[in-house]
C-alpha cells in the first residue's frame, strides 16, 4: 500500500502512498510497536487547509504562525504554496529565510523585541513588525527607524481558549491615537494595525467588531498624515478535523466589505497557526504499563502508562483543558476496539511526575501492554512545547503524503500571492 524510506533529514521518514491517510494509519497500528512515540504528519491535510482558506477568504493572505509547529516539512510546504510567515524571534526568522523565503513574506509579530533582534531584522531586511507601546517605538527609532510598523491593539474574544490581551495590545480608543502621534513625532513609518482575538476563539462576531475598531484607527492616522495600507487580523481560528472556518470567514468578509472594501486597496493578512496544522498530526503512543485499581464503589478502574504525556507533545491539549475545563483528552477508539466494553480509565504519561496525567475517569475500551494508543488533532504546539523531562525523547516524525501531492510539491515553483493564486494551485492539486 505504501512504502517507507529514510529521508535526507535523518529523523524523518517519508510515507508516500496512493492510499488515504486513514489506510496508512490502520497499517501502522498493525505494525510492531516502538519503544518511543512518533507522529504521522499529513501534508495533504496542510495543502487542503490552504486551498480551503483561499476559497473562504480570498482577500486575506495567511502568514503562518511558525511558533505553532515549526516542522520543516510544514514550513517548506507553506513556503511553496505562497503563504507568508508570522515570526516571533530571530531563530524563527532565520529558519524561514533559510528556506529561501523573501523577507517581505515575514512579519516580525512580537510587540516587544530585543535590541539584537531589531538589528538582526534590519540586517535581513525584514521590515514589517508590530509594536504596542511608546518605549518600543523609541527602541525601534534607535535601532531600526526604516521599519514598517504595525500598531497592535487589544481586542479580546469573550470566549477564547487563551487570552493574549493581558500581555500584548494597546487600548484602541485611548492609547492607539497617542501611539500614532508618538510615531509621527519620531518620524517612523507606521503602515497599519493588527489585533489578535486570542487562541481558539469561539466568538466569530468579535472579528467584525475588531475590524470596525481598526477602521477608526485608520481614519485617525489619516488625520495626522499617515496613509495606512495594511490590516492584520491575527489568528484564533480552529484547526481540529471536526471544526470549520465557514462562520469566521463569513463574518470577516462582511466586515472587510463594509470597512475596507476592495477598492480601498488595503492589504489584509492574518496569522493562522492552529488552523493549518491542528488536524494534520496524529500521535502514536505505546502502552508500557497497566494496572487495575478499585474505585470507592468497588468498580474496576484501569490505569495505563504511555510513552508521551504532559511534558511531551500532549502538553497543549492538557494545558488548555486545565485552563478552560475543555472536553477531556481521550485517545481515538480504533476500529478493532469498537466492540469492546468501556472501562473507567486513567492514562498517565511516562515521567515520574504525578501531574503527568493525560486523562482520568474516562470511558475507554481495554487495551493491552504493547499496543498503540492513537491521539488525533495534536498538530498545534505539541512539538514546540515538548520537553525532554526525565530523559524521555520527543516523538520522531513520519510524513504522509499522497504520491500525486508529493509530485506536485516537488515540481511546484513558489506561488506568488495574487488574486490568481487559488487558480494556480488548483491546477496542481485536486480537491479531496
Amino acid at each position: 500500500m505504501c512504502f517507507l524510506k529514510e529521508d535526507y533529514r535523518g529523523d524523518f521518514t517519508l510515507l508516500q502512498s496512493k492510499g488515504s491517510v486513514r489506510q496508512v494509519v490502520d497499517e501502522l497500528l498493525k505494525s510492531p510497536v516502538r519503544e518511543d512515540p512518533f507522529h504521522v504528519l499529513d501534508l495533504d491535510d496542510v495543502v487542503q487547509k490552504h486551498l480551503t482558506w483561499l476559497r473562504q477568504m480570498p482577500r486575506v493572505r495567511p502568514f503562518y504562525a511558525v511558533k505553532c509547529n515549526d516542522d520543516p516539512y510544514i514550513l517548506e510546504t507553506l513556503a511553496c504554496l505562497g503563504t507568508g510567515f508570522d515570526c516571533a524571534s530571530k531563530a524563527e526568522i532565520r529558519k524561514v529565510l533559510n528556506l529561501g523565503v523573501e523577507p517581505d513574506r515575514i512579519i516580525f509579530a512580537h510587540p516587544v523585541k530585543s535590541n539584537e533582534a531589531l538589528l538582526f531584522a534590519k540586517e535581513k531586511r525584514v521590515t514589517k513588525m508590530t509594536f504596542d507601546s511608546e518605549l518600543e517605538l523609541e527602541k525601534i527609532a534607535q535601532f531600526y527607524p526604516e521599519a514598517e510598523l504595525v500598531l497592535r491593539f487589544r481586542h479580546d474574544s469573550a470566549t477564547v481558549l487563551i487570552s493574549l490581551g493581558k500581555k500584548f495590545g494597546c487600548n484602541a480608543q485611548e492609547e492607539g491615537p497617542e501611539l500614532i502621534r508618538k510615531a509621527k513625532k519620531l518620524g517612523l513609518n507606521v503602515v497599519g494595525v493588527s489585533f489578535h482575538v486570542g487562541c481558539g476563539s469561539k466568538d466569530v462576531d468579535c472579528y467584525y467588531d475588531a475590524i470596525k475598531s481598526a477602521k477608526s484607527l485608520f481614519d485617525f492616522a489619516s488625520s495626522v498624515g499617515y496613509k495606512f495600507k495594511l490590516l492584520d487580523i491575527g489568528g484564533g481560528f480552529p484547526g481540529d478535523s471536526d471544526k470549520k472556518i465557514d462562520g469566521y470567514a463569513e463574518v470577516i468578509n462582511q466586515a472587510l466589505d463594509k470597512f475596507f472594501p476592495t477598492q480601498s486597496g488595503i492589504e489584509v493578512i492574518a496569522e493562522p497557526g492552529r488552523y493549518y496544522v491542528g488536524s494534520a498530526v496524529r500521535l502514536f503512543t505505546t502502552i508500557h504499563g497497566k494496572k487495575f485499581v478499585k474505585t470507592d464503589d468497588g468498580e474496576n478502574h484501569v490505569m495505563y502508562y504511555i510513552n508521551d504525556g504532559v511534558f511531551g507533545t500532549l502538553f497543549d491539549w492538557v494545558s488548555l483543558r486545565a485552563v478552560q475545563d475543555l472536553a477531556r483528552v481521550i485517545p481515538s477508539i480504533t476500529s478493532d476496539k469498537h466492540d469492546k466494553p468501556l472501562l473507567k480509565t486513567t492514562i498517565w504519561g511516562p515521567t515520574c511526575d504525578s501531574t503527568d496525567i493525560v486523562c482520568e475517569d474516562v470511558e475507554f475500551p481495554e487495551h493491552d501492554i504493547g499496543e498503540y494508543m492513537l491521539f488525533e488533532n495534536i498538530g498545534a504546539y505539541g512539538i514546540t512545547f515538548a520537553t525532554s523531562f526525565n530523559g524521555f525523547p520527543s516523538p520522531t516524525i513520519r510524513v504522509y503524503v499522497k504520491e500525486q501531492t508529493w509530485s506536485a510539491l516537488t515540481n511546484l515553483k513558489c506561488i506568488k500571492w495574487t488574486d490568481k493564486a487559488l487558480d494556480a494551485l488548483e491546477s496542481h492539486f485536486q480537491r479531496k
